[in-house]
């Protein structure tokens, strides 16, 4: 089943679940001039699963939330390619696999999900010759590789529906037993495939300095 279809289909159910409020669904058309670009650019780092999302679409837009309660939902804003652009990110952030003075060169954002932190692809230093892994960046502050090949990052966004911050779940232990995993909880009990312990690993994941 392509990737379109699938997050038509998690529009649909979110739509029409009576317990969500969806306030934002969209999916942009494909840019086929894009992806032959960067992928170029991204050579060995390019990873499975990218040239078939993106070859169906150019981005996807996803709010939603439970009415009345500002600290439950979730989004998806899985970006244009042309983000990727390091010269038109220098007003926010920076991302260009081309230079190493930081391990911020070396990622590229794959779901802004919310303002301060992203889904990003990251290709470590000595993983040049493979496929860059998913990792959590906290805008600035935070990079942890989350050990997840990029279909295997697909395929836990799906089931978590994009619920807010569900990718520190990935990170190892319970992080967080504020708003975040108050609000994963409610989520996951909306949703029973969801499962949030069985995208914790044993242990933390190490994080990178930046």
């Amino acid at each position: 089943m392509s990737y379109r279809v699938r997050f038509e289909q998690l529009f649909a159910e979110l739509a029409a679940h009576p317990a969500l409020e969806v306030t934002e669904a969209r999916i942009d058309p494909p840019r086929p001039d894009e992806l032959a670009t960067w992928r170029a650019v991204a050579g060995a780092a390019w990873p499975e699963g990218m040239t078939e999302l993106y070859s169906e679409l150019s981005a996807v837009s996803l709010e939603w939330r439970l009415p009345g309660e500002k600290s439950v939902g979730g989004a998806i804003q899985i970006p244009s390619l042309a983000l990727w652009d390091h010269d038109a990110l220098e007003d926010e952030l920076w991302f260009d696999f081309t230079e190493a003075e930081s391990a911020l060169h070396a990622i590229r954002p794959i779901d802004r999900f919310v303002a301060e932190a992203y889904a990003v692809l990251y290709l470590a230093p000595t993983r040049r010759d493979r496929p860059a892994e998913v990792a959590y960046h906290y805008c600035g502050e935070e990079l942890v590789p989350t050990g997840l090949s990029y279909r295997e990052w697909l395929e836990l966004l799906f089931r978590a529906r994009g619920t807010a911050y569900w990718l520190t779940l990935t990170l190892g232990p319970d992080r967080d037993g504020t708003w975040v995993g108050e609000g994963i909880a409610r989520v996951a009990a909306l949703f029973p495939d969801f499962a949030p312990d069985s995208m914790r690993p044993r242990e933390a994941r190490p994080s990178v300095e930046i």
